[in-house]
């Protein structure tokens, strides 16, 4: 073994200062020959790059109130988050066409039936791929559409384009919440620039009947469905955050508005 070699082992061995026993220049010469073969680049991973998905989980009554606030910034069981395409995982053309108020998507026919198939292919490695699907909240605005697909108990929210692009993240269940109530799930960003979109979706109580967002300028008009809310709109805060407001109808016809950054 190279003597300089060995000293600067030596040097950052953390074991005490004594003449090496058998074991130890054996140790030492298996640690050389490791460093030594070790001549492989650094690998990285081929998977898509994206923003930071923010995710909370927040109750707050109609009146604004909040109740609870658990896990923050579960990324990976409750935002899990991949997607394709270039500055964005939606063309500037499918974003220009987004509507505030979504449209019922018949998956049985048509339009419906091409997004729910690309859905159910782009999420198929999210929860139990061998179950059957239940497919709930299904929209369109403009040429693009979403649902949630569930597998098994496990929830994935799919945003899909015309064209075979988009977005899909793993959501939590459905939350038992009072009547007059919602939750915060998960919401973020997805994108830059002139490919920016936003996402946020979360429960809604049984009372709850409309969800209206107004978020840097725009109104978006959730879809409220099987006890859940959902919602996307284009270029919105670049790191995900929901700086507007929440404005609940009731079954009642009352209202109640709650400012964004409050969550």
């Amino acid at each position: 073994m190279n003597n300089d070699l060995r000293s600067r082992l030596a040097e950052l061995d953390a074991a005490p200062r004594r003449e090496p026993s058998a074991a130890d220049i054996d140790r030492e010469e298996r640690l050389l020959r490791s460093v030594l073969s070790d001549t492989g680049r650094p690998e990285r991973s081929a998977g898509a790059a994206f923003r930071r998905p923010l995710v909370r989980r927040l109750a707050f009554t109609a009146a604004g109130g909040v109740l609870a606030a658990g896990a923050a910034a579960v990324a990976v069981t409750a935002g899990g988050l991949f997607g394709i395409g270039g500055s964005g995982p939606l063309s500037s053309a499918e974003l220009a066409s987004w509507t505030s108020t979504p449209h019922s998507l018949n998956t049985a026919s048509g339009e419906g039936s091409k997004a729910e198939k690309q859905c159910l292919e782009f999420t198929k490695d999210f929860g139990d791929a061998g179950s059957r699907p239940e497919i709930s909240n299904a929209e369109i605005r403009g040429s693009v559409g979403s649902m949630i697909i569930t597998r098994a108990g496990d929830a994935t929210y799919c945003l899909m384009g015309s064209d075979g692009s988009g977005i899909g993240m793993a959501v939590s269940d459905v939350a038992k919440l009072p009547a007059d109530q919602i939750d915060l799930d998960t919401y973020g960003s997805r994108g830059e620039g002139s490919g920016l979109l936003n996402y946020a979706l979360g429960s809604a109580g049984s009372d709850v009947k409309e969800i209206t967002l107004q978020d840097r300028g725009k109104t978006i008009h959730a879809l409220v469905q099987d006890g859940r809310w959902t919602a996307w709109w284009p270029k919105g805060h670049p790191e995900g955050l929901i700086t507007g407001t929440f404005t609940l109808t009731l079954k009642d016809g009352t209202t109640r508005t709650v400012e964004g950054d409050a969550l």
